[in-house]
């Protein structure tokens, strides 16, 4: 008997790959790939050139009908669309962005987006005077084979879009897609993960709209003086195989939002503090995986303390920058980190370093009153990340022989201030409410209604000691 040399097919079929491809990624990180896809749009529009993001707008609209997400960022040339957009993947020869600071690094984020909410998708876009659209139905997806999509110019005039961008449509959305889409709840879910993900690009001008209102961005800051001897947060920057990693660490300010002007500088240094931006904020590429983390994840309780309502004035803020986005510690999500990358582990020595200067910080000051600080932090302004590093830097070191710039408060005699008495005696207050009303009063302090109820007793009582400090005088 002859033997024949046969092939066997080693290709995914279309309903495994869909299904496992959707599997891992939750709706809201779906929304935010899309619009990370934008971004990307108003970058590579730059070429290489600071991008005015006043200039670009992404608007969302979502319902219990329909998906929609538009743009004016560039659209996507043609030959993109044919050879790239659209294909299930990126090939390892694909250079493009090699330049560009974005996130993407698998080419699949925008079919993801789409396959996870429903069976019929139009992609419309216009780059330059080049007006075209593909639709993706569920005739293509329920086809077995792999079949190009067509690439249509709209028949009608009405539908061309008025300026370079992209619209996305997805209608016949998945039952439990369309009842996330109709809560409120789901809405607002989305609303904050948009001001915690793309806070940097919305602080620079960016406008999104999700369903007609405006999203601000969550600000993420620490406190700094200019002054030579002023209190300032540590800082630690090095460029590590081939990602730059920027490190502060310092007490926040109680400013949440775009437009909170109320505690702009410290003034009152007894006033509520942001305990939703305590903790660590992790940046990659502009974009933040995670805000205020407050668990082993970032450090805590591995070699220093466990997360506790004492250190409810610490932030910490690190950012990883790098073109190739494979180096960056970041999953597909986007949203989560990889824990296991060097730059992640070689970063975390100095994240642990910066948390012990507040750590002890805090231990020194407990028990004495907040008012003690607040003349020596009078001149202190909430700043970013960068704005810190560049007003830190003056008074930073560069390690011999390394690229390192590090500024550690407690290594600078009177960068810090220190209580000038013994700790008063303190005595223990313990009393108990119905959890309605630490609910109810949760949220008018701290616009959270699950804050923890010891912070929350103790806001309570400081709000009163004030009041109490003030009729004394």
């Amino acid at each position: 008997m002859k033997l024949s040399n046969d092939t066997a097919k080693a290709v995914p079929t279309k309903q495994f790959f869909v299904s496992m491809l959707t599997r891992d990624i939750s709706l809201d990180d779906a929304i935010l790939d899309l619009i990370d896809n934008c971004l990307d749009g108003a970058m590579r529009l730059a070429n290489g050139g600071d991008v005015d993001y006043g200039k670009h707008h992404v608007k969302i609209k979502l319902s219990k009908d329909l998906f929609s997400i538009e743009d004016n960022c560039g659209g996507i040339p043609r030959e993109v669309a044919i050879n790239y957009a659209f294909k299930m993947g990126r090939d390892a020869d694909d250079k493009r962005d090699a330049d560009t600071e974005t996130i993407g690094m698998y080419g699949v984020g925008m079919k993801r987006a789409l396959f996870k909410m429903g069976t019929d998708a139009l992609v419309k876009t216009r780059h330059g005077e080049d007006t075209f659209e593909v639709h993706i139905d569920s005739n293509w997806l329920s086809d077995k084979e792999w079949r190009e999509l067509p690439i249509k110019v709209p028949s009608k005039a009405a539908e061309m879009l008025d300026y370079p961008g992209t619209s996305i449509v997805v209608k016949d959305l998945y039952p439990g897609v369309a009842k996330h889409f109709a809560n409120a709840a789901f809405i607002n879910d989305v609303e904050t993960a948009i001001s915690h993900h793309f806070t940097m690009f919305l602080q620079r001008g960016l406008r999104i709209e999700l369903n007609g209102r405006s999203v601000k961005p969550v600000r993420v800051e620490v406190l700094v003086s200019r002054r030579k001897d002023g209190p300032a947060p540590y800082v630690y920057q090095k460029t590590i195989d081939g990602v730059l990693v920027s490190i502060t660490v310092g007490l926040n300010t109680s400013r949440q939002y775009e437009g909170d002007s109320d505690h702009d500088e410290v003034g009152d240094f007894a006033g509520q503090r942001n305990s939703a931006t305590a903790g660590w904020t992790v940046l990659c590429n502009d974009r933040a995986v995670i805000v205020g983390d407050k668990s082993r994840l970032t450090g805590w309780g591995d070699g220093i303390p466990l997360y506790h309502d004492q250190f409810i004035v610490i932030t910490g803020i690190i950012e990883f920058r790098a073109k190739d986005a494979k180096k960056l510690p970041v999953t597909t999500t986007k949203r989560a980190l990889d824990t296991s990358s060097d730059v992640w582990l070689e970063s975390l020595v100095k994240m642990k370093e910066g948390m012990r200067v507040w750590i002890s910080y805090t231990n020194q000051w407990k028990n004495h009153p907040r008012e003690d600080q607040s003349v020596y932090w009078s001149d202190a302004k909430p700043m970013s990340l960068s704005q810190a590093i560049e007003a830190v830097s003056p008074r930073a070191t560069k390690r011999r022989g390394s690229v390192a710039l590090e500024f550690d408060p407690r290594k600078m005699k009177g960068v810090l201030p220190e209580p000038k008495e013994s700790a008063p005696s303190g005595r223990r207050i313990v009393f108990s409410r119905p959890a309605e009303e630490v609910r109810l009063v949760s949220k008018m302090l701290f616009d959270d209604a699950n804050e923890k109820p010891g912070i929350v007793g103790d806001k309570c009582f400081e709000i009163q000691l004030v009041k109490a400090s003030r009729v004394e005088r």
